[in-house]
């Protein structure tokens, strides 16, 4: 069975690999937010926060927030 490789809700099959929470991640990354900010919005630690974006820079094969910026609007990500 093929694995389908879209998000259209927070309950659907993660894009990339993408968990929910590492999608809501992207998406402030994209809007320009720091890792402090982040972590304030989503009442997390600035550690956490750091653990979400590594991995998401590992599951998108990116260095680092601008690559990963570019391919989550390329791909409609967020």
């Amino acid at each position: 069975m093929q694995r389908v490789e879209h998000y259209s809700s927070t309950y659907s099959t993660p894009v990339h690999g993408l968990s929910a929470r590492e999608l809501e991640v992207l998406k402030l990354m994209v809007e320009g937010q720091s890792n402090l900010e982040i972590a304030a919005h989503l009442y997390l630690s600035q550690h956490t926060v750091k653990t979400h974006v590594r991995s998401i820079f590992n599951k998108l094969g990116v260095g680092h927030r601008v690559q990963a910026a570019v391919i989550a609007l390329r791909q409609g990500l967020i």
